[in-house]
């Protein structure tokens, strides 16, 4: 007897292989696509049902495959109600039926004397009200699936057969079962069925799928993982025991954390190239050790997909481990190829390393001139002329913070820092860039000062990477991304949740990261106009007005912040009720959403947030005033007026050391004066003097408030909460990581 699990869909679809960098994507957004078809559908229970726990994807390079547990075997019942004529068109003056009610019951099945009377937006009218009973899930599925596969969006698309139908590789077959039964339908042209494929060359061609539930048992028996997590455990465990066997461990990736491990980047690419994986081992001629490392792990990664292998103490072996999509390699075919190929790879690194050191850094600094940065934007010598401009207040904001910096270095980095973008080197190992000019300014002979601060300005390229070590680094790579922003965006390209072609998301996390991480306090919206203002003698072509790319700029480093905060772990209301106050200063921003977030624990916080909510719906929309001490006339507004004045100095002795926590504790010791106000003060008085007077004075606590946070953004218990903020989204597709 078939064994069945109730309520359960499968769906796999079987395809040509797919590039490894799509497929997380397009099982995100196949998770999505089926869940709004089975809430569309109706499909999902009233209640314990979680997109997260209840739809699982399964996927390989020959394979999309979702499960969604715990649905309902057919759509719930409903009543239809089905309205015709007018009443007044449906009965004559003496209450007979006419012929319009006639045909209408005639239309319905009905008996004249079975219409109803409903209200309607145009009037009362007859009508019918039936039961509809709710269709089998398999044939809701049937009918919703295949639309909703065929909507998925990949970066890129192929057309195949008579070129009706677009999906990211070919389609060769579908598997659709709902509690074991087929469920019928058509996705692409190709019939669905209970029959996959299994591993190419280990298992055999057709392998049937009986239970949804044992989809994955079946497959790994004909040598398919199709659990992705499972699949990237499995090879990180043997890449361990293979570099153990070898008294090593796994190299990180260039512009990694000193001492750091592994390749997690590497390691999910490599998941999604095969479906049984297995490490083979290899090695490369010795001498090429004598290459910088940098080039020796990036050869590797980038063209073999390989992970290289370095002792504890850092140096790199010329061993290296290979990821195989076959059960071994008895006859070490797979290590002699993937040697050979290296070999290869590593003389015309050798070759480009040799070549580009001929002539120094600087005279491959001069033909950046003929290097285009933006069609529209100039060249890259143009940027750097505008970098170094914008140097000097990135500079100054540094030294302000209390961090020593060389000016000079700093120039003379910003000079060189984009010249290995003419170099073969980068040509052919383009996520090199920064780095080899690093190496080649070190090997010129320039101060280390230079050379770490160009090798190191493009980091961070994500939310977990380290940031350069260096002052001069961090200000490199501030006045590289400002620049850059404030070019798109004068373009007006702005980034949307399914385009970013110019990384700015990562872009614009990265210089919060600089700002925040190394304590830089400096005006944003100055950096931000100063960048913008170096265009002013560049003619672009379809540029927006200055104001409108800065305020869309400003609005985009508020979005990062947000994320920034939230991804810290920051209740979002926190975050936002810092944002509302102000964020032109990064640093200072982040620390607000901090001391936000730890004041809820204090005992006075919600009676703190009410009192400001109750200040601020007082004076909306109401111009900003002083107050007079002389006309305050009751006891308990000259007594906040007296509270608020022996505040203040604390208040500003806490700001200073920007111990912001302790500044909203010096605010809430004021609430039995206002509680006491409140009580006993009529603010909107009639005599206008007075009342304009007390206007004034809570003006001046609202500017208290502020100072860290608007509490009208704070979510009290019992308030309607506000909408969620979207993470990127969701992307952040994080390069953003989140970026």
């Amino acid at each position: 007897m078939r064994s069945r699990s109730a309520g359960v869909f499968l769906l796999e679809i079987g395809t040509e292989e797919i590039p490894a960098r799509m497929i997380d994507g397009a099982l995100n957004d196949v998770r999505l696509a089926l869940f709004n078809e089975l809430e569309a559908g109706r499909l999902l229970p009233d209640f314990d049902f979680s997109i997260d726990t209840n739809i699982e994807t399964f996927g390989t390079p020959r394979r999309l495959a979702i499960r969604a547990r715990g649905l309902r075997d057919r759509q719930p019942d409903t009543v239809q109600e089905i309205t015709g004529p007018p009443v007044k068109a449906a009965f004559d003056a003496s209450g007979r039926p006419t012929k319009a009610a006639e045909g209408f019951a005639r239309a319905q099945g009905v008996m004249v004397g079975e219409l109803k009377r409903f209200s309607t937006p145009k009037g009362e009218c007859v009508g019918v009200r039936r039961a509809v009973p709710g269709a089998p899930a398999a044939d809701v599925l049937g009918q919703r699936v295949p639309a909703a596969v065929l909507s998925i969006s990949f970066p890129k698309t192929m057309r195949w057969g008579d070129g009706e139908f677009r999906f990211v590789r070919p389609i060769h077959w579908v598997v659709s079962l709902f509690d074991g039964d087929i469920v019928d339908m058509m996705i692409a042209g190709v019939r669905s069925g209970d029959r996959t494929q299994s591993h190419r060359t280990l298992g055999r061609t057709w392998v049937a799928i009986r239970d949804s539930m044992k989809y994955l048992e079946v497959l790994r028996k004909h040598r398919v993982e199709a659990d992705v997590e499972a699949r990237r455990r499995l090879i990180a465990q043997r890449l361990g025991l293979a570099a153990r066997r070898n008294e090593a461990v796994l190299a990180a990736p260039p512009g990694s954390s000193t001492g750091a491990e592994g390749d997690p980047e590497l390691l999910r690419e490599v998941t999604h190239t095969v479906e049984w994986p297995q490490v083979i081992e290899g090695e490369f001629d010795a001498t090429f050790l004598d290459l910088p490392q940098e080039i020796l792990v990036t050869a590797l990664r980038h063209h073999q997909k390989s992970f290289s292998l370095r002792r504890s103490s850092g140096r790199l072996l010329n061993r290296f481990l290979a990821i195989a999509d076959m059960e071994g390699d008895p006859k070490g075919a797979i290590r002699k190829g993937n040697e050979w190929v290296l070999r290869a790879r590593l003389a015309d690194a050798r070759f480009f390393w040799e070549e580009d050191r001929k002539i120094p850094l600087r005279e491959h600094a001069v033909a950046l001139s003929r290097v285009t940065f933006h069609e529209k934007l100039g060249s890259y010598a143009r940027k750097c002329e505008r970098m170094i401009g914008l140097a000097g207040a990135v500079c100054e904001a540094f030294e302000r913070s209390g961090t020593k910096v060389s000016g000079e270095a700093v120039e003379e980095a910003v000079r060189l820092c984009k010249a290995d973008l003419t170099t073969q080197m980068v040509k052919e190992f383009p996520e090199l860039e920064g780095i080899v000019g690093g190496l080649y300014a070190r090997a010129d002979g320039c101060p280390e000062s230079v050379a770490a601060a160009i090798y190191a300005h493009d980091l961070p390229r994500g939310a977990d990477d380290p940031l350069p070590p260096t002052p001069e680094g961090a200000i490199v790579g501030l006045v590289d991304r400002l620049d850059t922003q404030a070019g798109i965006f004068l373009l007006g390209i702005v980034p949307t949740g399914s385009r970013d072609p110019y990384g700015l998301r990562r872009s614009v996390l990265g210089t919060c990261r600089l700002l925040i991480e190394n304590k830089v306090r400096v005006s944003l919206a100055d950096l931000v106009e100063r960048a913008l203002a170096a265009y002013e003698n560049h003619a672009i072509e379809g540029s927006v007005p200055v104001s409108q790319a800065k305020a869309s700029l400003m609005e985009f480093y508020r979005g990062r912040l947000q994320f920034i905060g939230e991804a810290a772990g920051l209740r979002q209301d926190s975050v936002r009720a810092a944002l509302a106050a102000s964020m032109d200063d990064p640093h200072d921003a982040r620390m607000r959403m901090a001391a936000l977030d730890a004041i809820r624990e204090d005992d006075g916080f919600i009676a703190l947030a009410l009192v400001h909510k109750r200040i601020k719906n007082i004076l909306k929309d109401r111009p900003a005033g002083g107050y007079d001490t002389t006309h305050l006339k009751e006891e308990a507004e000259r007594a906040l007026d007296r509270g608020l004045r022996a505040a203040i100095p604390a208040i500003e002795a806490s700001q200073a050391r920007a111990d912001h926590l302790q500044v909203l504790r010096e605010i809430a010791r004021l609430s039995p004066a206002l509680d006491l106000f409140f009580d006993r003060v009529l603010v909107m008085a009639e005599d206008a003097r007075l009342r304009e007077n007390r206007l004034g004075l809570l003006q001046a606590l609202a500017r208290l408030f502020l100072r860290v946070g608007d509490f009208s953004e704070i979510v009290v218990a019992g308030e309607p909460a506000a909408t969620p903020s979207r993470r990127a989204t969701s992307g952040s597709k994080p390069g953003e990581s989140g970026g």
